[in-house]
């Protein structure tokens, strides 16, 4: 059948149709306003605005509620500092949006003393909704791989990012490992609720396994973790963040008494670790096993520990054991191959653990969740990580931290307020589409504001269930 053509040549039902902005009743992206709502009942605005008082400083626009609608405007898809004027359309329900300067002077006020208060009240909130979670029936989210709980265990994970900067000039951005100029931030994260717990911004020069960085990155995750959380641990890593003094801190419980905290790291595959894998006998390995606890098909780990000199090791990291994975060479790691892994056609990767108990297979099916971080690094570099939009260090400093305000508020909502696997599970971009870039019609009446949302969008039930849900919420007092 041939298509008849539009007489204008056009699309036939839009020849009639045009765009008129002359109505003040709609409000866009109601979708975030059960998280600005979750931030109030937390205390978590209240915390903010604290962390930027000043002694005789009255602002017109109070500081912590900036510090939220900036949030909000990342999970939204903000990139500049700008972008905070979308939220003008939500003034007619949240009152008066602060202007760009103003937004600009906030993040200017944000020195080191503001931003240790800023992490201070994020905590207080992660204690909050981490008891929220506790309280449950089901009680906190502890993990499972390959169908075994990790009751009682925190699982945190570390992981370096490049971020290339968008313009030339901007303080500290260097030249990365990558070729381009920028900043390799840190981030660790909890892969139990994924909770974003730092971002800590550094030069693009820095090194993915620069000691101190790391140590310092996870001292500042766990003291912004609830204290019951803190004394059994487990810290994962890739082999890129691997260094001798950062396991033998993870393996001394950051240096408190009465701490259990495992590690589990990747470790280089060099000759004298392939040397090492030829003498392994076959009686030695067993089957891998994927997240499910199924048996993955020619996919072999062992032990390899007694067959290398690791006396260095063994008055800092007791206990320290090197797992090997054998498994067949995929084309896409062909180029990172060694010459005797493209000649045998196999991949060896291989993982350091100070594991006292563990079959092998779940040991290394353990690690192989870390995999989870990269998510976390995708999803804060799409709430602000990936534009950095100030020249002065200053400023950019404190954007991260606002990214990390965001990611946690964004972990507390799909805990406390989506119910539904799929919404729980979904990207932040998802979430967008489906939930938070909704508009509304606004009409008052029976001394109360309404929001008419589409009857028949098929997410509207969750919407309206996770303000609710919000709503119902004991407020922290």
């Amino acid at each position: 059948m041939q298509a008849t053509p539009c007489p204008s040549g056009g699309s036939s039902w839009a020849d009639r149709l045009e765009f008129v902005g002359d109505d003040d009743r709609l409000v866009a992206s109601v979708g975030v306003l059960p998280i600005r709502l979750l931030a109030e009942r937390s205390g978590l605005r209240a915390g903010l605005s604290a962390a930027w008082a000043r002694r005789g400083f009255t602002p017109v626009y109070d500081r912590g509620q900036l510090a939220v609608d900036l949030a909000l405007t990342l999970l939204l898809g903000g990139e500049a500092i700008s972008d905070f004027q979308g939220l003008r359309h939500l003034a007619p329900v949240t009152g008066a949006v602060a202007s760009t300067p103003t937004v600009w002077r906030f993040l200017a006020e944000a020195d080191d003393e503001v931003l240790g208060r800023l992490n201070r009240a994020v905590a207080a909130f992660r204690r909050y909704w981490w008891g929220l979670l506790a309280a449950r029936p089901e009680g906190f989210p502890w993990l499972t791989v390959a169908g075994r709980q990790l009751a009682g265990i925190t699982v945190v994970d570390l992981d370096a990012t490049l971020v290339f900067a968008g313009s030339e000039g901007k303080q500290n951005a260097a030249a990365t490992y990558k070729g381009g100029t920028g900043f390799c931030p840190i981030l660790a994260t909890c892969d139990n609720v994924d909770d974003v717990l730092v971002v800590d911004p550094r030069p693009g020069n820095a090194t993915s396994n620069d000691a101190a960085d790391n140590i310092a990155a996870l001292t500042r995750a766990v003291e912004r973790m609830p204290g019951a959380y803190r004394h059994r641990m487990l810290v994962r890593l890739d082999g890129a963040g691997f260094s001798h003094d950062l396991l033998a801190h993870i393996a001394a419980g950051g240096g408190k008494r009465g701490r259990r905290w495992e590690f589990s790291v990747g470790w280089s595959c060099t000759d004298v670790e392939l040397d090492a894998i030829a003498k392994l006998p076959a009686r030695a390995w067993t089957q891998g096993i994927d997240q499910d606890g199924q048996l993955v098909e020619d996919t072999f780990v062992a032990e390899l520990t007694g067959l290398l000199d690791l006396s260095a090791w063994s008055e800092k990291t007791p206990g320290l054991r090197i797992l090997v994975r054998d498994e067949p060479l995929h084309p896409k790691y062909l180029k990172r191959a060694s010459p005797r892994e493209k000649e045998l056609g196999r991949r060896y990767q291989l993982i350091a653990v100070n594991a006292k108990a563990g079959q092998l297979a779940w040991l290394d099916a353990r690690h192989r969740s870390h995999v989870h971080v990269e998510n976390d690094v995708k999803q804060g570099k799409a709430i602000g990580l990936n534009h950095w939009p100030s020249k002065l260090w200053k400023i950019n400093a404190a954007w991260t931290q606002i990214v990390a305000v965001a990611g946690a508020l964004l972990a507390a909502y799909r805990h406390l307020a989506l119910t539904e696997a799929a919404l729980r599970a979904a990207s932040v971009k998802l979430l967008r589409f489906r939930l938070f870039a909704l508009p509304a019609r606004l009409t008052r009446g029976q001394r109360r504001l309404w929001l008419h949302l589409r009857a028949d969008w098929p997410w509207i039930e969750p919407l309206i269930g996770s303000w609710q849900r919000v709503k119902a919420l004991p407020a922290r007092t």
